[in-house]
């Protein structure tokens, strides 16, 4: 008898322990759906909102979505729940990438700063605070950190000057001829590379990427590990939407303004919408320095 009622204990337990489970699993559906129609919403604003107060004013959105995010992750984290984008995988390269474009898109800011006393924008897509030449530079870099993590350091500076100078060489030729226009022109620099790089630059890029693979990374990718499973496979693939949308409007809207600098009238339905909503005025409050002919000329 004794026997008979401990096992129906413990029947009990288990099946209310079942319901509990089934129960929070609901719960937490339901709450990471609210996450992702929050998250559609709050781009959804930021897109429209950007074309009412600006490059920097929205800059803001942005950042107070992030924070709050931070914050949210924070709390919801569980102390045994399982790394975020752990090792080599997409969702870490996709992070490096951000990062990346965000601290060059600060850093050409800061400098044209100093240099001009100006602060101008220096993103290179319309939508949020990026910039993709150096974002695919801290991409290169770390599959380079990849390849062979115990490399030397002498080694790791020369690869990181001949990646940046070739990053910038083809992000140029790629300005010139598909975009028609140009972010920059060394031509008048010492010891530059057909105007589209300098040798000096390029041991600078050496000397970024030997702080990144080094420092930074192992730092970052630390960081980045901290957020929470379930929290990150939520809302990357919103990140992943935002950020590839602001990639084609972008790119669609500076080709388009390319063609009508050279004159080139709207032949379809596209290209009237991008000179209506995306006219010469808009674009120049993000590309203020494209010049829309060669190198050199």
């Amino acid at each position: 008898m004794a026997n008979t009622k401990s096992s129906k204990t413990t029947t009990k337990k288990t099946t209310s322990k079942q319901k509990v489970v089934k129960v929070t699993t609901k719960t937490t559906k339901a709450s990471d759906i609210w996450i992702q129609v929050g998250l559609a919403i709050y781009f959804t604003a930021y897109f429209i909102a950007h074309h009412f107060l600006g490059v920097y004013n929205t800059r803001w959105i942005l950042y107070l979505g992030l924070v709050f995010l931070v914050i949210y992750a924070i709390k919801t984290r569980q102390k045994k729940e399982e790394k975020f984008a752990e090792g080599f995988c997409f969702y870490k390269f996709f992070l490096v990438y951000i990062i990346g474009c965000m601290i060059g898109t600060y850093y050409e800011e800061i400098l044209t700063f100093c240099r001009s006393g100006q602060w101008l924008s220096r993103q290179g897509l319309i939508y949020g605070p990026l910039n993709p030449v150096y974002g695919f530079g801290f991409l290169i870099f770390t599959f380079l950190h990849f390849t062979n993590p115990k490399r030397k350091w002498y080694l790791t500076y020369v690869y990181s000057c001949l990646i940046g100078g070739l990053t910038e060489v083809i992000s140029s030729l790629i300005g010139e001829y598909i975009f028609k226009a140009n972010a920059w022109d060394y031509s008048d620099k010492f010891l530059n590379l057909w105007g589209r790089t300098t040798i000096p630059y390029m041991l600078f890029w050496g000397a970024g990427g030997l702080i990144f693979v080094k420092l930074v990374y192992p730092a970052l990718s630390k960081f980045i590990e901290l957020l929470p499973k379930r929290i990150g496979n939520v809302i990357m693939p919103s990140f992943l939407v935002f950020v590839a949308l602001s990639h084609i409007v972008s790119y669609t809207a500076l080709f388009r303004y390319g063609t009508r600098a050279e004159g080139q009238a709207a032949s379809n339905g596209i290209e009237l919408f991008l000179d209506k909503h995306f006219d010469d005025k808009l674009m120049k409050q993000y590309y203020d320095n494209p010049a829309h002919k060669k190198i050199g000329e």
